[in-house]
């Protein structure tokens, strides 16, 4: 990436953080940081609902929670999360990564949210695994992110939109 900065110059690179045709390391950085964005959007909505409506942490009893109701509760958290962190990730992919056109619309937004619905599926039904053999929620949560972020990426740069 600083090869292209020193080639293109700086404006050019800081052109590129807005413009949805930006060589692959440059959409890459832009997808990660959308990805930040999409996943505190993703987070905030999980602990809001995690502390409130389905607790999901021991901290939040005094005398514990077993860990069938944690990996309940973390996945009704999740799941209320999910729409919105993928609008949120459609609406900034749309406008700072990717060029829209392989599909028409309504496509592409099934398409996309498809692809979100089965790396988040995959996450989900990970992360209740983990929580039962004892791993803490907060590092099953961040895996999730992670498997997910990967998987994401791939699919949308190359089955959902056109660049």
């Amino acid at each position: 990436m600083l090869e292209v900065a020193r080639e293109d110059g700086i404006k050019a690179s800081l052109r590129w953080l807005v413009s949805s045709d930006a060589p692959l390391t440059f959409q890459f950085m832009k997808y990660a940081m959308m990805g930040v964005g999409a996943t505190v959007v993703h987070l905030a909505v999980f602990v809001i609902v995690s502390h409130t409506v389905f607790p999901a942490h021991d901290y939040l009893n005094i005398e514990g929670l077993d860990n069938a109701t944690k990996e309940k509760h973390a996945i009704w958290s999740n799941l209320i999360a999910f729409p919105f962190s993928n609008l949120f990730a459609y609406l900034t992919n749309i406008r700072f990564v990717f060029t829209r056109g392989r599909h028409s619309k309504g496509y592409e937004v099934g398409l996309f949210t498809a692809i979100s619905f089965v790396s988040f599926f995959a996450g989900l039904m990970c992360g209740p695994i983990l929580i039962s053999r004892g791993l803490n929620p907060w590092i099953a949560q961040f895996g999730f992110i992670v498997a997910s972020a990967l998987v994401n990426f791939v699919s949308r740069k190359f089955l959902v939109f056109s660049r």
